[in-house]
């Protein structure tokens, strides 16, 4: 080959290379400018949820406060109470043995503020007492009563129920002629089969 021939291949080769590489620049100065943005992007994000992770336990904070203020004065009421209702017992065991009867009636003429919140705290007590009383009662009556219906057989209750089935009539007919439910005719059938054994 010719030496001028090679020349210009080089030539040609030299400015194809020059032309490349300012692109391959381009591309790599896009590619980290991208990299920037997106970094500053995330930079951005984590300062905004740092915010917003420091907003919330603030609040968490002030709410946890906020209970805890609340419990400590809910606990000095009920000791305020308690002091008032012990304070009363005790009037009240000095009044039911009184030395001198007109200074209890005098005494008794003039109840206080405290001494008449504390007899209605006391009245509420003793209705709620007689409430419970009455439900105990209540209570009892019942399960006399259902030990009671216990005693007196399932036979007893359904004769008809069960002298159609000692005939062999099918849980249906009996359920059709006597009106009860197919479901309870199963069920006051095997309660019976339980009761025999």
């Amino acid at each position: 080959m010719a030496p001028w021939i090679i020349i210009v291949i080089l030539g040609a080769c030299a400015i194809a290379y020059a032309m490349i590489m300012p692109r391959k620049d381009k591309a790599q100065e896009s590619s980290q400018q991208l990299v920037h943005e997106m970094e500053s992007t995330l930079e951005h994000y984590m300062t905004e949820i740092e915010r917003d992770n420091d907003t919330l336990i603030q609040r968490v904070a002030e709410l946890k406060g906020e209970a805890t203020a609340t419990d400590q004065r809910m606990m000095s009421q009920l000791q305020e109470l308690q002091q008032r209702l012990d304070q009363l017992e005790r009037e009240k065991t000095r009044l039911s043995e009184p030395s001198d009867q007109g200074q209890a009636k005098i005494l008794n003429s003039r109840p206080s503020a405290e001494g008449l919140q504390a007899q209605g705290l006391m009245d509420s007590v003793r209705a709620e007492a007689d409430q419970q009383a009455s439900a105990t009662v209540d209570l009892q009556h019942i399960e006399q009563e259902s030990q009671e219906t216990r005693r007196e057989s399932i036979k007893d209750r359904y004769t008809e129920l069960f002298r159609l089935y000692d005939e062999g009539k099918s849980m249906d007919a009996i359920s059709k002629q006597t009106g009860i439910q197919l479901g309870e005719v199963q069920l006051i059938l095997q309660l019976a089969e339980r009761e025999e054994n």
